[in-house]
């Protein structure tokens, strides 16, 4: 039986580069962050943001697979959403606000602030424009181009 493996099993060893496991997992997260998430914001910005996850979880979890089963593709993908997310943030500035959890224990609102921050925001964006040549580095143009290599 030829079953699809979605996830390549080598991705749980400790010889499997960190920054493919790390940008794949934060892509995960930015696919389902927004599920459990409603930042206190305008209508129109919590419309636009609704959107912007709405339609950016299927190429997030196409590029979290892609990253863990080592594929170019996948690396550049996640760059290319990562620009575009802080161009979004560049055209509309106030959209930072959504990010930002007002809760009545501050400590909670730091750190909640903070992970969003990460994981669905522009400091995750900075992170995986910062690992490019890393990710780069880690992935493969294609399978005939592993093949050709002995990988």
């Amino acid at each position: 039986m030829n079953r699809i493996r979605c996830f390549a099993p080598e991705r749980l060893e400790s010889a499997f580069p960190w920054p493919l496991w790390a940008v794949g997992w934060l892509a995960v997260f930015r696919a389902f962050l927004w599920l459990a998430w409603e930042p206190a914001a305008s209508e129109e910005l919590l419309r636009l943001l609704g959107w912007k996850y709405l339609l950016g979880a299927g190429p997030y979890l196409a590029c979290a697979l892609g990253l863990w089963r080592r594929c170019r593709w996948a690396a550049w993908g996640m760059v290319l959403l990562a620009a575009a997310d802080l161009a979004l943030l560049a055209v509309v500035p106030r959209s930072v606000y959504a990010y930002l959890v007002d809760s009545e224990i501050f400590p909670f609102s730091i750190a909640l602030s903070l992970i969003l921050l990460v994981c669905g925001g522009p400091l995750g964006d900075v992170a995986v424009l910062a690992l490019v040549p890393r990710l780069l580095r880690s992935t493969a143009a294609s399978r005939v181009g592993r093949a050709a290599e002995g990988g």
